[in-house]
């Protein structure tokens, strides 16, 4: 899919970029309550990036909010009761998008994962429509500049909470959700972006997948 993006240019990122974006899946690891004990309970909702245009802005810099929406549920039947306080987490920030570029050929002393990757890719449907008979050493992407010394984080949630309680909330909000929706300088670049869905690839590699948002739908 990232070697098929029809928008691989900066000037198409940048149109496709502004709006609400929300988080349908990510590469990384994943932590929820299953076989967890914490305290508090808390149960990630939903998680959306959000571009909009920075006003009075020569260079290509946009805005870029991070929501996560959670509810802190009662501790002793929050397997059957999911019903709780509901809260939010947000990170604001700016971003300059640049062009940049993947390599995807790198070896790791045996058969690199790119050759792997490479001869399903190729032996399969999305071969058949590329045409291709191996994949590019590398592919153009949208590098996402994060401003690390402009970030203004905030969580507002139904109920008062204590600072020692505040805290442990936050850091339950972080263990559930990727890192680069808390901290968005770990976004490293975008590898494919339409009019309904994007991947960002974060430092550790993963990816995250997106699709566009309309906010006037959303709860």
């Amino acid at each position: 899919m990232e070697v098929l993006n029809p928008n691989s240019s900066t000037e198409n990122w940048l149109r496709l970029l502004p709006g609400r974006w929300c988080l349908l899946y990510c590469t990384g690891r994943h932590i929820g309550l299953t076989l967890r004990q914490p305290t508090p309970r808390v149960l990630i909702s939903d998680a959306f990036l959000t571009f909009a245009e920075a006003p009075e802005s020569v260079d290509p810099i946009l805005s870029l909010t991070s929501d996560i929406g959670f509810k802190i549920m009662p501790e002793s039947d929050w397997p059957h009761d999911k019903s709780g306080t509901e809260g939010n987490l947000s990170v604001t920030t700016s971003a300059r998008i640049t062009p940049g570029r993947i390599y995807t050929n790198a070896e790791d002393g045996k058969e690199s994962s790119s050759r792997i990757t490479s001869s399903r890719y190729l032996g399969g449907k999305w071969g058949k429509a590329a045409k291709m008979k191996q994949l590019p050493a590398s592919l153009p992407t949208a590098s996402v500049n994060v401003d690390e010394n402009d970030v203004d984080v905030s969580m507002s949630c139904g109920s008062t909470l204590k600072v020692k309680s505040a805290r442990k909330v936050l850091q339950e909000v972080r263990t559930q959700t990727p890192p680069e929706m808390f901290d968005l300088s770990k976004i490293v670049c975008g590898t494919y972006i339409d009019s309904r869905l994007m991947v960002l690839r974060g430092v550790n590699g993963s990816a995250l997948l997106f699709v566009r948002s309309n906010r006037t739908s959303d709860p």
